[in-house]
């Protein structure tokens, strides 16, 4: 779903395995998910990969509201964007201690990025610095 020319979301839909992995593609490129479930906190973590099993985000335990940026290996696939978990129904009330194993009942994985030209990306991080006076 495009939510503006620089804008991005994309959904993912979560399973109840306790531990799996899927395919998806993210801005027409293919990545892998691995979910996991940790018995002693309750949470759910992932880990997702290019196909070459190389990380754009490393073992992160998942929750409400919680965000969590792709690291710079995503630049190689021009993608900015930021992993959180979104209620399915956004009026339901998730308590602290909300038990993970059944995410899919109340959540989904959103991607919510911006799509940049690698000139856009260079304007934005070009620095420059003077020095001596």
């Amino acid at each position: 779903m495009v939510i503006s020319d620089k804008h991005t979301l994309t959904t993912v839909s979560v399973s109840n395995k306790p531990h799996y992995t899927s395919n998806f593609t993210l801005r027409g490129r293919p990545f892998i998910i691995r979910c996991g479930y940790n018995t002693r906190n309750k949470k759910r973590w992932i880990i997702l990969t290019d196909q070459a099993n190389r990380p754009i985000l490393t073992q992160t335990f998942m929750s409400d509201g919680k965000q969590c940026q792709l690291n710079h290996l995503a630049n190689r696939y021009d993608l900015s964007f930021m992993v959180t978990l979104k209620k399915k129904d956004r009026y339901k009330y998730i308590p602290e201690d909300y038990d993970y194993l059944n995410w899919a009942d109340d959540f989904d994985l959103y991607f919510i990025g911006t799509s940049q030209s690698l000139q856009e990306r260079l304007w934005v991080n070009g620095r420059e610095a003077y020095v001596g006076g």
